[in-house]
């Protein structure tokens, strides 16, 4: 209920018409789906100052609401040259609150900060060794990456990321660097044309990066080229591809930018099942321009495609209420997540091949620029689903 519902007059009735699929889908999301959210504009916004029990009870509350939409947040801090401090749990490791994030079955993943998030008097390898030492006694701790270094450029970054990797394999052989990338260093090809060199990031990177994660916007329309990225993955050795949507790819392909059709926001997780990726990273959530009150209007920020790096609002924007409130990107997401499961389900009982099959069979997705526009191949695709699965419920 919003302020102005309690005042209106208006009355519109509709005739609705629900199918109920009954089963129950599994509470941890088969695909991770990891969004930041940045600390900063929370701070700028709502005035509250870094560390503090208000800054505390407000990342709280956002990690809580996000959850629920099958998402598995990160809070994130920008520094000098794309570096980024990320981290799921604003409290050190050994606090009840971490526990009670990390082992929640919703969540999927989550960051693990290298060093402090809130000053506490520890030199940055100390903190980072007592985290690490506390995490990896607990079930959780599969759960767990480090995000170091967004899209490194050149040979300075790609240095700096594998040193800062080997900080933290020191003290955990086993912890799960995460890596975003499009290009090679640009300063040290690495090898004649660009595609190649993209193509040899993992090998250029090993042992320093284990979920290898790549823009949708190298690909383009040529979804053939995903069985090359993989087969330059070394899975039997535990790493991992993931994948992500930024400012590219535009329009026809699936994304999250205003503008763009309902289904070619749910498609970005089509995409991700049939090209085979096996976790799903997006920047930001909440990446507005900068406001110091609350109420302030939503501005999307300059140069980037109006809502990208946005999915959710402050409830103060429209109301009273101290909610967030979702875009519709946002809920679209949501069904996509759940549309995975379904598919998933599938594939378990009759290989993944036959799951490929059925998305083009139905219509509902052949690859980025040939989709469905309309809702009707969604629900054939979930009836067929749950016609031939039915036993297995």
């Amino acid at each position: 209920m919003m302020e102005e519902d309690a005042i209106s007059s208006l009355s519109i009735r509709l005739k609705i018409s629900l199918t109920v699929w009954d089963f129950v889908l599994p509470a941890t999301p088969s695909v991770p789906t990891v969004i930041g959210i940045s600390d900063t504009v929370i701070e700028d916004r709502f005035g509250v100052e870094h560390g503090s029990n208000e800054w505390f009870e407000l990342l709280d509350q956002h990690f809580k609401w996000l959850l629920q939409y099958r998402i598995s947040p990160y809070f994130c801090r920008w520094g000098n040259g794309m570096r980024v401090l990320t981290y799921t749990s604003p409290w050190p490791a050994d606090h009840p609150k971490s526990d009670e994030y990390f082992s929640d079955p919703r969540l999927a993943a989550y960051a693990v900060p290298n060093g402090p998030i809130v000053p506490c008097g520890d030199t940055a390898k100390d903190y980072l060794r007592r985290e690490v030492e506390i995490l990896r006694t607990k079930k959780h701790w599969r759960k767990a990456y480090f995000y170091l270094w967004d899209e490194p450029l050149n040979i300075e970054q790609y240095t700096s990321l594998r040193r800062m990797a080997s900080d933290i394999h020191a003290y955990a052989p086993d912890a799960r660097i995460l890596t975003t990338y499009y290009c090679g260093p640009s300063d040290a090809p690495l090898a004649t044309n660009n595609f190649e060199a993209f193509l040899k990031v993992p090998a250029f990177l090993r042992p320093h990066t284990q979920i290898y994660c790549t823009s949708e916007w190298v690909i383009g329309n040529r979804e053939d080229l995903s069985k090359d990225i993989i087969a330059e993955i070394q899975t039997e050795n535990g790493e991992e591809w993931w994948t992500y949507v930024c400012l590219g790819p535009g329009d026809p392909h699936p994304n999250w930018h205003l503008g763009m059709r309902g289904t070619q926001h749910r498609a970005v997780m089509w995409r991700v099942w049939k090209e085979g990726g096996t976790g799903f990273l997006y920047w930001g959530a909440n990446c507005y321009e900068k406001a110091t009150v609350p109420s302030a209007e939503i501005k999307f920020r300059r140069g980037l495609p109006p809502g990208d790096g946005v999915l959710f609002y402050p409830g103060q924007v429209f109301s009273s209420s101290q909610q967030p409130v979702a875009s519709l990107r946002l809920e679209r997401l949501l069904s996509g997540l759940q549309d995975i499961e379904y598919l998933k389900l599938y594939a378990s009982r009759y290989g993944r091949d036959e799951s490929l099959n059925l998305l083009e069979k139905t219509g509902m997705y052949l690859g980025p620029e040939r989709y469905t526009s309309e809702h009707r191949p969604i629900d054939v695709m979930r009836g067929e689903v749950y016609r031939t699965c039915q036993s297995q419920i």
